[in-house]
């Protein structure tokens, strides 16, 4: 019977300082990131034109993923928020989403109808007793 035994060396291997990359876009240096997301700009639409906005974009300083505005708005306007993020590598990407102010109250009625309900004290659910809508 014969047996073969190999041995595998493992080695440090250094690199030379003089390689560092200490230059151009992307150094050994750290960066600021959200997920290698490197910015945030976004843009207050009350058009709602689904057309991205050539300028108005406010850069959020510093980075982070939350952002909040005051604007004058009465009941039924609408408002497209758009968002523009960089990545480390500089790729970007664009997106939006409208929103409507409604300020009436919440309404259900209390008789059902063809068209809407509300059934109450549902069993078997998650919750004993409680109510949905229905239409």
């Amino acid at each position: 019977m014969m047996f073969m035994i190999s041995r595998t060396f493992v080695s440090l291997r250094f690199v030379a300082a003089s390689m560092d990359d200490n230059e151009g876009n992307r150094t050994l240096q750290p960066i600021n990131n959200y997920h290698s997301i490197v910015k945030f700009e976004v843009a207050w639409d009350q058009s709602v034109s689904n057309t991205t906005p050539n300028a108005g974009w406010e850069t959020i300083t510093p980075l982070r993923e939350t952002v909040e505005t005051h604007k004058h708005m009465v009941d039924g306007d609408r408002l497209r928020v758009w968002v523009r993020a960089t990545d480390v590598m500089g790729n970007t990407k664009v997106d939006s989403t409208v929103m409507k102010i409604d300020g009436s109250p919440p309404y259900i009625s209390d008789s059902n109808s063809p068209d809407h309900g509300v059934e109450l004290n549902v069993r078997g659910g998650k919750y004993n007793h409680s109510s949905r809508c229905v239409n």
